[in-house]
């Protein structure tokens, strides 16, 4: 079962719920995890074993450290991602060039990620509460999708938004443009009649096919023959 959570701040946030867990996937910004909880009690949804995270931006995952200590789950992130939730993050734009880790702590967690427990360590095509992971870097090191064979769904997180049409993330909020905009690639061999974005509203019917097709309009004409 997938419900979007309402009332979250930053990205769209997620319940995922199957028979090998429960997870939230991209809880949101910086104390969103209140509506969380609220959202948890009124659907009797019971434990939480999981707090996903598609990519480190604050905007999907500033309250997942908060979210796991009120409930008692784990974090899950990707290898490459990881660096990003704790001090000594790598020095780039997104962490504003090491100044977030000279923040007191009560305040960088408006700016970046902090998650202050171990988590676990994502890898491509494993899996996690029924999910399966689809790496696919460029705007952070760790983005991932998650392919739900059962539910005929796929998460994109920010592989790709809804926001005025299936488009990849602008260039300025991305580690690499170059590889964000190869990174959907990654998604054409999936099959999913749903697709839940980041960003913009969800796409509940023939996802794969709208997905595929974007994909298509971006590659460029072959040349003519000779």
């Amino acid at each position: 079962m997938i419900r979007r959570i309402p009332g979250v701040r930053g990205a769209q946030a997620y319940l995922h719920q199957s028979h090998d867990g429960v997870a939230v996937i991209d809880p949101g910004y910086t104390g969103s995890f209140r509506a969380i909880l609220r959202f948890i009690a009124e659907q009797s949804v019971g434990r939480i074993d999981w707090v996903i995270l598609t990519h480190h931006h604050i905007d999907h995952a500033g309250t997942a450290l908060a979210l796991c200590q009120a409930t008692g789950a784990r974090l899950a992130v990707h290898a490459a991602d990881a660096p990003y939730l704790q001090p000594g993050r790598p020095k780039e734009r997104m962490t504003l060039w090491g100044l977030a880790d000279r923040l007191p702590p009560g305040l960088a967690r408006f700016v970046v990620t902090c998650a202050g427990r171990a988590a676990r360590l994502l890898e491509d095509g494993e899996t996690i509460a029924g999910l399966t992971v689809v790496h696919g870097p460029g705007h952070t090191p760790g983005s991932i999708g998650l392919h739900s064979e059962s539910e005929s769904a796929l998460y994109l997180g920010d592989i790709l938004n809804n926001e005025r049409g299936i488009r990849t993330p602008p260039w300025n909020v991305n580690h690499s443009h170059g590889l964000a905009m190869r990174a959907p690639q990654r998604l054409e061999a999936l099959s999913y009649e749903r697709a839940y974005f980041g960003h913009g509203p969800a796409i509940l019917a023939g996802a794969d096919q709208r997905v595929r097709a974007f994909l298509m309009r971006r590659k460029p004409a072959a040349p003519p023959a000779v």
